[in-house]
C-alpha cells in the first residue's frame, strides 16, 4: 500500500501559508481597541520658499528617511472603523534648499508631532482608511545670515491600508500630504517667505490590545 502522509502533509503545510487567516467568531474585530506601533518613513520636503524684494529662485526638493512611534484607539462596528491616532516622528537630513542671487539656504525638518483622525470600511481582516487632522513640525533655516527655528503647524491628510495578520499584530502602508503656515524669515536685506510642504510614505507595525 502506498505511503500517502508525506504527501497529505506536504499539502497540508503549502495550504497553511497561503491561506488567508481565519479568526475565530470572538476574534471577528481585530481594529477594535487600543493599539501602539512603529514605523519606518519616507519624506519628500519642500521649501515653497519666495523672496522679496523679488528675485529669480531656485527650489530643491529632497527626500528624508525617518521613523517614529504611534498609538490610538479604534472602534469597529461590522464593517466600519473609527479613530483616533498620535504619533512623533524624527525627519532626518538632507533638507530642501533654495537659492538666489548669493544666498544658498535650506529647510531641515527636525520632529513631527500628529494626531489625526481616522475613518475606513473592513473587509475580512483588511482595513481601508482615510485620515485627516493636525501635524506640527520644528524647522531650522540653514544657509542664512542668521539662521533660526519655529515649530509650524499644519493640516495632514491622506489614507492607507491596514492588514490584521493576527488579533494582536498588524502592518500598514499610508501615503500622507501636509501643508504648513507659511513663516517669514529675514535674511539681510531679503524676507524669504517659506511655505513647507510634505509628502510621507509610511509602512508601519501595529500592536494591539
Amino acid at each position: 500500500m502506498r505511503n500517502y502522509t508525506p504527501k497529505i502533509a506536504m499539502i497540508a503545510a503549502a495550504t497553511s501559508v497561503i491561506s488567508f487567516p481565519v479568526f475565530a467568531a470572538s476574534e471577528q474585530a481585530p481594529f477594535n481597541g487600543p493599539y501602539v506601533g512603529g514605523a519606518l518613513t519616507l519624506h519628500d520636503f519642500g521649501s515653497g520658499a519666495t523672496v522679496s524684494p523679488s528675485a529669480t529662485i531656485t527650489l530643491d526638493d529632497k527626500n528624508k528617511v525617518g521613523g517614529g512611534i504611534y498609538g490610538g484607539y479604534g472602534v469597529q462596528m461590522d464593517q466600519i472603523y473609527f479613530g483616533l491616532e498620535g504619533g512623533f516622528y524624527l525627519n532626518n537630513t538632507p533638507e530642501p534648499t533654495f537659492s538666489f542671487d548669493t544666498t544658498n539656504g535650506g529647510l531641515k525638518a527636525k520632529n513631527t508631532f500628529d494626531i489625526s483622525g481616522r475613518v475606513g470600511f473592513v473587509a475580512e481582516q483588511v482595513l481601508f482608511y482615510g485620515l485627516g487632522g493636525y501635524t506640527n513640525t520644528k524647522f531650522d533655516t540653514t544657509g542664512l545670515a542668521a539662521n533660526v527655528d519655529k515649530r509650524l503647524g499644519g493640516f495632514r491628510y491622506g489614507g492607507g491600508i491596514e492588514f490584521a495578520m493576527t488579533p494582536q499584530f498588524s502592518i500598514r502602508a499610508e501615503y500622507t500630504r501636509a501643508e504648513y503656515k507659511k513663516w517669514d524669515v529675514a535674511s539681510g536685506a531679503n524676507t524669504i517667505t517659506l511655505d513647507p510642504d510634505e509628502n510621507r510614505f509610511l509602512i508601519g507595525a501595529s500592536f494591539h490590545f
